[in-house]
């Protein structure tokens, strides 16, 4: 009956343990990024433990037993652990508790069980204390599958010493009870072999849950020896502790604990950042807020009105640099003697020289219509051909014309009413005319021509 009662003991500490495992997995928070080889500066590495499991004065890989019937008892303990790195921690064990065993078992040789040859039926072991100091190997720090570390397995060798007494129950019904030692406990020196979990549940307490096989150099941990209960050769004792604990970290919040590190995410989380960051640089690369074709990283003048011309630098033209940008100037090439210009971009030129001149004379009453001369000759012309002396008289005619040139002249002819004679006056004029434009540079426009029939001497042509 008590045997069964232990059992559903240790299912139940199995499955709260897995169970909270599970539920750790399930909630798994950020991951504390720590630039790589930096050392173990920003982790921490002290721990502290309690725990509570199940003690059995024999281990699961069998072997020889006084007893033929171990029987599970509580036991308790404590440790204080420092991790050295990913894979190597030291640890401090202490336990108590209480051992027994006794031969209600069937040997196997079909002999009943509570009948045997031993003189002792049965034994209590008092474990005052154990202490310990255990090397601990880890395994699967480093996670390719996952980015945080929940559960990490480890084993773990040592050595220590225990201290007990034994209290036996023999078979003679005249010597019952006895103390192996009533006046001294015993210490003898073990080694313990264990594996198991670390959990972790929160950021600074894990679940512990392991079993340790211990080794006792001596062959009086049950209070008897082999030899007196199963012939004539010595068999060192062992016993194990399956056990759950909690244990808390020491040390910063802020930093992670060093057993559940893992170098693979945060190698692959600082090479993220930098990934993320160049991307974010990008992306600004990208950026044109105010549509003018120049990202805003290089814009000089990042609000540039829609529409505005602007340089490689983002910045709005001004092509004839008088200050009024493109997009809004009404005269686009103002001369740089015509500025400053005005809102608009539009200049005020000065006055050219030759006009400032001509201004100031026509001001002063020199070329005035009024005053343009009238001493102009007659031509004497029978035909259409130009004598040498009216070619003069025309050199004298556009020299006047060329003095004053606001003044014009009208040639006038005096044909007969026949249409032969008004032909050949009006190409007599012609003559005088082309004379005038093509060989002595006057203006055509400055050059008018009439003909009045019968007002005068037909071979003459007037020029006022």
């Amino acid at each position: 009956m008590q045997r069964s009662y232990w059992k559903q003991t240790a299912l139940s500490i199995l499955f709260f343990a897995f169970t909270v495992a599970v539920f750790a997995q399930t909630n798994e928070s950020t991951y504390n990024t720590v630039k790589p080889f930096t050392g173990s500066k920003e982790f921490r590495k002290f721990s502290v433990g309690i725990n509570a499991g199940v003690l059995s004065p024999s281990v699961v890989t069998g072997g020889s037993n006084d007893f033929l019937n171990p029987q599970l008892s509580l036991g308790y303990g404590a440790n204080l652990r420092y991790q050295f790195n990913h894979y190597f921690a030291l640890q401090a064990d202490f336990l108590r508790g209480k051992l027994k065993g006794n031969q209600d078992a069937n040997v196997g040789n079909r002999t009943p069980p509570g009948v045997s040859n031993s003189p002792i039926k049965s034994f209590q072991t008092d474990m005052q204390w154990a202490g310990s100091l255990n090397g601990q190997l880890t395994f699967g720090n480093i996670n390719w599958l996952r980015e945080k570390n929940v559960i990490v397995p480890y084993i773990s060798v040592g050595g220590g010493l225990v201290s007990y007494t034994a209290k036996i129950s023999k078979t003679s019904l005249t010597d019952p009870n006895t103390d192996y030692d009533p006046v001294h406990p015993k210490k003898e020196f073990f080694v313990p072999v264990g594996v198991g979990f670390k959990i972790n549940v929160a950021r600074m307490v894990n679940l512990d849950l392991g079993y340790r096989a211990q080794f006792v150099d001596g062959d009086n941990f049950d209070g008897s020896s082999y030899w007196t209960t199963r012939g004539n050769s010595l068999h060192k004792d062992k016993f194990s502790y399956g056990f759950l604990g909690l244990e808390f970290a020491l040390g910063s919040k802020a930093k992670q604990q060093l057993l559940f590190d893992n170098p693979a995410a945060r190698t692959n989380s600082n090479l993220q950042v930098q990934i993320d960051t160049i991307k974010t640089t990008l992306d600004a690369l990208k950026n044109d807020t105010d549509g003018d074709g120049v990202a805003d990283i290089f814009d000089k003048e990042p609000n540039t009105p829609a529409g505005s011309p602007v340089d490689t630098h983002g910045v709005t033209r001004d092509t004839d640099g008088d200050g009024v940008p493109d997009w809004k100037d009404k005269q686009l090439i103002t001369p740089t003697e015509c500025q400053p210009v005005d809102a608009d971009g539009v200049g005020k030129c000065p006055e050219p020289a030759c006009c400032s001149t001509l201004d100031s004379l026509m001001k002063a009453g020199t070329f005035t219509t009024g005053n343009c001369p009238t001493d102009y000759p007659s031509l004497s012309m029978k035909g259409t051909t130009l004598s040498k002396d009216v070619k003069a008289m025309l050199a004298t005619v556009a020299s006047k014309l060329k003095d004053m040139p606001t003044c014009t002249i009208t040639m006038t002819a005096y044909p007969g009413a026949s249409k032969a004679q008004q032909s050949l006056a009006d190409k007599k004029l012609a003559a005088v005319q082309t004379y005038l434009v093509e060989t002595l540079g006057v203006s055509a426009d400055r050059i008018a021509t009439d003909k009045q029939i019968g007002g005068g001497d037909a071979n003459v042509i007037d020029i006022k």
